[in-house]
């Protein structure tokens, strides 16, 4: 019997579940419509296109991966909230491989409006940033470098890397971070010393 009640939300939520369950690459309207019990032409009462129902996944990727950033952070200022935020986003990335991949594949889809969706990624860090006395224009570069480290230990890991030795992998991550802290508290003194931002 054909589902009843279908909107959009809907639509979009079932098409990330069975993108997490099968893999963004295997994702096809045919296969959103047998597990929705739907004819493939009713997804379209719905969504415009292949390319906007993908959309509307990445869209609700980047609100979770925001909602997880900011949870972990909150109450927490300084290094606290820095390591919450790291550990936090590469949790989603490890819980949520597929849906990881989405945000990253934003920029290929020359969507101007989901990109600025995608800055709201960017400012629980920028607010993490902050914390530690640093300018405006320094955030910014070191939200970058920041990301760097988080995303390309993500992308290791999503590949299969880091198993050569031994070592705990979430120790190495840790590290990552506490050189990214010792960069920051250098980079806030620095500011301070300079009389570009006030004490924190």
């Amino acid at each position: 019997m054909p589902r009843q009640g279908l909107n959009r939300e809907a639509v979009v939520q079932a098409a990330a579940d069975l993108i997490e369950e099968k893999g963004l690459a295997s994702f096809s309207m045919g296969g959103l419509a047998r597990r929705l019990a739907v004819r493939p032409s009713s997804l379209y009462n719905h969504v415009q296109s292949m390319d906007g129902l993908l959309e509307g996944v990445a869209a609700l990727a980047i609100d979770r991966l925001t909602q997880a950033e900011r949870e972990a952070c909150e109450g927490k200022t300084g290094e606290a909230a820095l390591f919450a935020l790291a550990e936090a986003y590469r949790w989603y990335a490890r819980a949520h491989p597929e849906l990881y991949r989405a945000v990253m594949h934003v920029g290929r889809w020359g969507r101007p409006e989901l990109e600025a969706r995608a800055g709201d990624i960017v400012r629980p860090i920028m607010e993490v940033l902050a914390g530690f006395g640093l300018d405006e224009t320094e955030q910014r570069h070191w939200q970058r470098v920041l990301r760097s480290v988080m995303h390309g230990f993500a992308a290791h890991e999503q590949a299969g890397a880091f198993s050569h030795f031994p070592e705990d992998r979430d120790e190495s991550y840790r590290l990552a971070v506490r050189c990214v802290a010792g960069g920051l508290r250098r980079a806030g003194r620095k500011s301070h010393e300079d009389g570009r931002t006030d004490p924190v």
